[in-house]
């Protein structure tokens, strides 16, 4: 019979997963891997958030694959509102392409961590931006419980409101450039 991990074991488990998480936005080689061996077989990651950052994904094969597109989204060109403009000679009413950028910072500070009826309660922000210093940060959790020492389910709830960051221009943004940023950043992950 399995024992139950203390709470320090848990906690350490949490720690791994958001330094993984880091490795994974940043392009390190096996963060993939190394996130699938905390999680059980039969595990559930879900976000509960606002739309458009919901949904669940059940069982490894899913929650791999959720990793391996965040872990390719690395850098990915984001198309932002922000930047139309007119083109050509037309009128300064007109609405011209929006410009691509890179999706540049994606980082999460957690700010604490605590145990609750046998599962491990992370609270953190995350900052959001692109290559040339526009973005934002958000507020929310991650509720992970076990099962043998694994992870067996994975609940994220993050802020629908976008605040200002440090070091990162939110101005001009619009709600769809928000929006556009935050799923490709999948800051939750």
């Amino acid at each position: 019979m399995a024992t139950k991990p203390n709470t320090e074991t848990r906690e350490n488990t949490v720690n791994a997963y958001f330094k993984y998480i880091r490795e994974l936005r940043t392009g390190v080689d096996g963060a993939v891997e190394r996130l699938m061996e905390l999680w059980d077989e039969d595990g559930t990651f879900e976000f509960a958030g606002a739309p458009p950052v919901t949904g669940s994904f059940h069982g490894a094969v899913a929650i791999r694959t959720l990793y391996q597109n965040r872990f390719k989204a690395s850098g990915m060109p984001v198309s932002l509102e922000a930047d139309r403009g007119p083109v050509g000679k037309a009128s300064a009413k007109s609405v011209g392409k929006p410009r691509e950028v890179a999706l540049g910072v994606v980082d999460t500070e957690v700010h604490r961590i605590r145990t609750m009826d046998g599962k491990v309660v992370a609270g953190w922000t995350t900052f959001i931006g692109t290559a040339d210093a526009r973005g934002f940060q958000v507020s929310g959790s991650h509720t992970f419980a076990f099962k043998d020492g694994k992870i067996s389910s994975l609940r994220i709830v993050v802020s629908p409101k976008a605040d200002s960051a440090p070091n990162l221009n939110l101005e001009g943004l619009t709600i769809t450039d928000i929006g556009r940023l935050a799923l490709a950043a999948w800051p939750v992950v």
